[in-house]
């Protein structure tokens, strides 16, 4: 697969090993195959291939600028970026806005030095206050980290059954309460689904401190990705009303587990417990290898645990910011622990839908 169209100058370098390569900038959404030609790489993610990245343009008007190495046409190295323009915030470039990690994608040691060079030039020539990398600072010695989260990861087996068998005793409890409740989950990709999730989708995001995505968000993931095939949204069902939900993003043979939320009012059903478990007995069935339970604070020691009961392998993500006026890396703050949270979580839903909507585009 090759990439023909390019957005920017291209600059040529010196390969790590020898020989050439080409940087340029490159819009996925306007090249043919995008996906197919990013999954053979094998930490490539739901986060870089095409549907998210129209979600993102679409829902909130970020303009992409990746940046790609080639050699002669070839893509060997990628680091996904996507420019964000507001009154409030400024001109910047992160990679990648609202994304739990998407660290570039390399051949070999050494590449992704250059794609970060080239993305510091095009912070200056752009008028960028801050260039903020998610994920991959491992792969740039002498950068510093800003932030650090924890990711957790379960490794899918051939057979659901005995998957089970390795979470803790008490996930394998709550299940089995779910199912003797009655409680049952629907896999889905249509809008109605969209709907009855984003209702619970508020309501946790209020309780937990956070505004929620606007509406618009949601309608653009179904649109660009579930209703292509790389998701769907698991719903918890009790007496024809939904309890609780998730949505579960997909590229290749990974899936990501991107949202949650419940009726805190039904906690007793134990429905997101039976809403992850049906997505990964779904997720077996149809032969993917991994799901990623997504980012989490450090601080949040429960959420951690709770990943922890599924057998799932946790690890570091570490992100580093670049702020172009102070010329130097700067440290940022974990948000989901701050004293806004705690102001947040007093508000009515309402009124945290209604500064969702005025404010998330700010808040890449």
């Amino acid at each position: 697969m090759t990439i023909t169209s390019p957005m920017a100058t291209v600059a040529p370098i010196a390969a790590p090993g020898g020989g050439g390569f080409d940087l340029q900038t490159v819009d996925p959404l306007s090249v043919a195959g995008w996906d197919a030609m990013i999954a053979a790489h094998p930490e490539a993610t739901f986060f870089h291939g095409a549907a998210w990245a129209k979600t993102l343009a679409n829902a909130y008007g970020f303009n992409c600028r990746y940046i790609a190495m080639l050699e002669r046409g070839r893509l060997c190295a990628l680091l996904p970026i996507m420019e964000a323009c507001s009154w409030l915030r400024g001109k910047r470039g992160v990679s990648l806005p609202f994304t739990d990690e998407c660290p570039a994608l390399v051949a070999e040691n050494g590449m992704a030095e250059p794609l970060f060079d080239f993305a510091m030039q095009q912070g200056k020539l752009r008028g960028w206050k801050y260039l903020e990398l998610r994920g991959g600072q491992e792969l740039l010695p002498g950068v510093p980290e800003s932030v650090s989260f924890c990711t957790h990861v379960l490794r899918l087996g051939s057979s659901a059954a005995e998957l089970f068998e390795t979470f803790d005793s008490s996930v394998r409890r709550a299940i089995r309460k779910a199912e003797r409740s009655g409680v049952t989950v629907e896999c889905r990709t249509d809008l109605d689904a969209v709907r009855a999730y984003y209702r619970l989708h508020c309501r946790t995001r209020t309780k937990h401190g956070a505004p929620p995505q606007p509406f618009g968000f949601f309608r653009s993931l179904w649109e660009s990705a579930l209703q292509k095939g790389h998701g769907f949204i698991a719903l918890a069902m009790h007496r024809q009303r939904a309890v609780a939900g998730a949505v579960f993003l997909q590229l290749g043979r990974k899936a990501i587990y991107k949202f949650s939320a419940s009726d805190e009012r039904c906690q007793e059903l134990r429905g997101p417990n039976l809403v992850i478990w049906q997505a990964v007995k779904k997720l077996v069935d149809e032969g993917a290898i991994e799901l990623n339970f997504g980012k989490t604070s450090l601080s949040n020691e429960g959420l951690r645990r709770f990943k922890r009961y599924w057998n799932a392998d946790e690890r570091i993500v570490r992100y580093t910011r670049y702020c172009f006026e102070s010329q130097k890396f700067v440290k940022m703050a974990d948000l989901a622990a701050g004293t806004q949270a705690r102001v947040f979580a007093l508000l009515p839903v309402f009124l945290s839908r209604w500064i969702g909507r005025a404010v998330y585009a700010h808040m890449s």
